[in-house]
């Protein structure tokens, strides 16, 4: 193991997530001083920083001539990858199934998910072009977390530690990475964390985790959507494009 890897590591689990706390509470207060948010800036700024991160690890990895295959790039047809295909796809229906729940519930119900938004609501897209650039976000951290927060970090922390206390380590880590979210959502974040690192375990390789995971950032994305779209409708006079409606993340 290099220098770099520690360097690397103290980057992805402490600077990173830090400056993204901050970033985005900063963010909240300019919102409440009365700015508007440019969310395709937003979102091309956070493609630009996970691909940074992606080609960091990648270039690191080749450098030390690792195996691909233990960086989770790995694919093998067996009963580990069958379980886990089944999973993901019951897991993405049981995703589309709650949109449509969604879609038909009533404007309490709609009110009572946009409240839950909270500071989030400010990076929610309002409109179809931003729509479509989240889309691209989504893709990204489906790619780009997983291979370093499941592939890499996993990875690091097995050099010392047992397999279950890395992976315990790449759940919590990947958690606090999204502290930014609001500590009531740390523990969901965390679970979800959990199902990510359990699916690469079952399968012995990142595929299945990086398509799960873009497909939950990008239903949950069009659920949100669809909650302040029909919200906004129901009441067009309220200016809300990017009011906070609580403070969760602070």
């Amino acid at each position: 193991m290099h220098f770099a890897d520690h360097l690397f590591v103290i980057i992805l689990a402490v600077v990173y997530p830090f400056a993204g706390y901050v970033s985005f509470n900063r963010l909240v207060r300019r919102v409440l001083a009365g700015e508007v948010v440019d969310r395709t800036k937003l979102y091309v700024a956070t493609v630009t920083g996970h691909w940074i991160l992606f080609l960091i690890a990648i270039v690191l990895w080749r450098s030390q001539g690792r195996d691909w295959s233990t960086l989770g790039f790995g694919f093998t047809i067996d009963t580990g990858l069958m379980v886990g295909a089944g999973l993901t796809v019951a897991a993405i229906l049981l995703l589309v199934m709650q949109l449509r729940r969604v879609s038909a519930a009533g404007m309490p119900e709609i009110r009572d998910a946009r409240a839950h938004l909270g500071n989030l609501e400010i990076v929610i897209p309002r409109n179809g072009n931003e729509l479509g650039r989240f889309y691209g976000v989504a893709l990204t951290a489906g790619i780009v977390e997983e291979t370093l927060w499941r592939g890499f970090m996993i990875w690091y922390f097995s050099q010392f530690l047992p397999l279950w206390s890395a992976a315990l380590i790449s759940a919590i880590g990947f958690g606090l990475a999204h502290a930014y979210q609001g500590v009531n959502n740390l523990p969901k974040i965390t679970l979800v964390g959990a199902a990510f690192v359990g699916l690469y375990l079952v399968t012995g390789s990142l595929w299945l985790p990086m398509v799960l995971h873009a497909a939950v950032d990008v239903l949950q994305g069009r659920l949100a959507f669809d909650v302040i779209r029909r919200s906004d409708n129901e009441s067009p006079a309220a200016n809300r494009n990017n009011a906070p409606i609580a403070s969760s993340a602070s």
